[in-house]
């Protein structure tokens, strides 16, 4: 899945990714993958997996999206 971080607070350790198909998802720092080698930013686009929890999906698997060239 590919989305955008809507807002990200690193001292309280989570925020929001939104996507086209299902809107706005919770992010918390444990489903960052790639935590530390790079700061979320507001629009900064990502590649994550989505789990549902009991609290609704959240994004986990979390990195930065890094474009191939052919």
């Amino acid at each position: 899945m590919e989305g955008h971080i809507k807002w990200y607070n690193e001292k309280k350790g989570y925020g929001f990714v939104t996507t086209e198909e299902y809107g706005d998802i919770f992010l918390h720092n444990s489903g960052i993958k790639e935590f530390g080698y790079f700061g979320l930013q507001s629009n900064d686009r990502v590649i994550f997996e989505i789990r549902e929890t009991s609290k609704g999906k959240q994004a986990v698997n979390l990195r930065p999206f890094k474009e191939t060239r052919a």
